[in-house]
């Protein structure tokens, strides 16, 4: 097909472009914004920013709440792990406020574990006509600030609470957990021992749930790990026991007699009252608790050939090991 004229002129003309001589530069100046000028345009970028994100997030099918808890822990991850408690997190939040020229904070109260801050809202004032930026609502871009915030905070273990005023909001931060870069070994230890006991009620739960009896699952729980078992002698076998227990810092256990052939000693009964406050939950009693433990001790005994047997008596577990036949 044969070009037509057009095509041609056209080519010609740009032909005629690129072979002519550069058109001399025009000067041109830049404005000479002083420092404030320049961090309020900042500020009104970030404000852009933020209607952009709830605005994406409309276009995703999220909400400006959904927006604002998924930045919330995207930035959670990256940098607000290490806030150690409520005051060192409002402090972040204050320094991120003083991002916007208009941006003030007063500290309220504070306590050892919590602290109470007012922010003012410097956003507000840069709503265009109409209360709204780039057309998203003043008050879906407000919904979204306040996600990122109670996001932030639920990352890193601390309760916060929200007052709305006119032109201000006050937040009070509680750590919910202490200071937990500094926290002293016996929190740490009594937390940690507190989740591996849920952890096992759990775990019984939905094995009790699938038709075994409490009985059938320490049994089952023997039969598995008897034969990681060592243990030669009834001291031998109580004192492995006794050693699983002390990894509870509620756990204290006394030798009452002892001979070559039989041991006889008392644990205190520790963990009753997390099973009593989850029995509802789980389905798990304190008895079926210590029918399950009684089981997989006495499962592993058998599988030695020794013998173990024990009762609850005035919150303390009486236990005799003995070599079978004796």
């Amino acid at each position: 097909m044969k070009p037509s004229i057009f095509t041609c002129a056209c080519a010609l003309a740009l032909a005629a472009l690129l072979l002519a001589a550069p058109v001399a530069a025009q000067d041109l100046e830049l404005p000479e914004d002083t420092t404030e000028q320049r961090w309020q345009r900042l500020a009104n970028r970030t404000a852009d920013l933020y209607a952009a994100l709830v605005a994406l997030g409309d276009a995703q099918g999220m909400s400006a709440e959904e927006v604002g808890a998924w930045v919330g822990e995207f930035y959670a991850e990256k940098a607000w792990l290490t806030s150690p408690d409520a005051p060192g997190l409002a402090v972040f939040m204050h320094r991120n406020l003083m991002g916007m020229p208009a941006g003030e904070t007063q500290v309220l109260q504070t306590t050892p574990d919590s602290v109470t801050v007012r922010f003012n809202r410097p956003i507000d004032s840069m709503m265009f006509a109409g209360d709204q930026r780039l057309g998203v609502p003043a008050e879906r871009i407000a919904v979204m600030l306040r996600a990122i915030d109670h996001s932030h905070a639920s990352a890193v273990g601390i309760e916060l609470e929200r007052q709305v005023a006119s032109d201000h909001d006050v937040l009070t931060l509680t750590s919910l957990y202490g200071n937990f870069e500094v926290a002293n070994n016996d929190i740490r230890w009594a937390r940690s021992a507190f989740l591996g006991q849920l952890n096992w009620l759990q775990l019984l739960s939905v094995r009790m749930k699938s038709g075994m009896t409490a009985r059938e699952i320490g049994e089952a729980d023997a039969e598995l790990y008897a034969p990681t078992w060592t243990a030669e002698t009834p001291w031998q076998l109580l004192r492995g026991m006794v050693w699983n227990e002390m990894s509870h810092p509620d756990a204290k256990c006394e030798v009452l007699s002892a001979s070559a052939d039989e041991i006889k000693a008392r644990c205190r009964e520790f963990g009753r009252e997390v099973t009593e406050a989850n029995q509802e939950e789980f389905g798990v009693t304190p008895e079926d608790a210590l029918e399950s433990d009684l089981a997989f001790r006495s499962g592993v005994a058998d599988y030695l050939g020794m013998s173990w047997s024990q009762e609850l008596v005035d919150g303390w577990v009486l236990i005799t090991v003995s070599r079978s036949g004796t």
